[in-house]
């Protein structure tokens, strides 16, 4: 008789470890199907932000464009384009400004 219900006892212990490990498995699927969801939610949203990232880059590229520039400058401030022809040579940039041991040199005596 006590070998039977040693016997009895491991198999209700065996019953409730089978009920533990089933209930076990079953919370892990869920969990992973739940991880799943918000791991497709989260590529939605990042696709979304990427395309709108797009959106604002163009958006930026054509406010930014010399032909839009001009356009603002000539209806909010009344400016006119300069011709390409209207700008200095390179070599006449140099003439205008200061030279630089000059502004050198000026520092240095103003620093004594």
């Amino acid at each position: 008789m006590d070998k039977a219900l040693i016997r009895r006892g491991l198999h209700v212990a065996a019953a409730i470890l089978v009920a533990v490990l089933a209930i076990g498995l079953y919370k892990a699927k869920t969990d992973a199907s739940q991880t799943e969801a918000r791991v497709n939610e989260l590529r939605i949203e990042i696709a979304d932000a990427e395309a709108d990232m797009r959106a604002l880059r163009a958006e930026i590229a054509r406010a930014e464009s010399p032909a839009n520039v001009a356009a603002l400058a000539q209806s909010h401030l009344g400016l006119d384009a300069a011709a390409q022809s209207e700008g200095l040579p390179e070599a006449a940039i140099d003439n205008r400004l200061p030279d630089a041991r000059a502004r050198a040199s000026e520092k240095a005596s103003e620093a004594q």
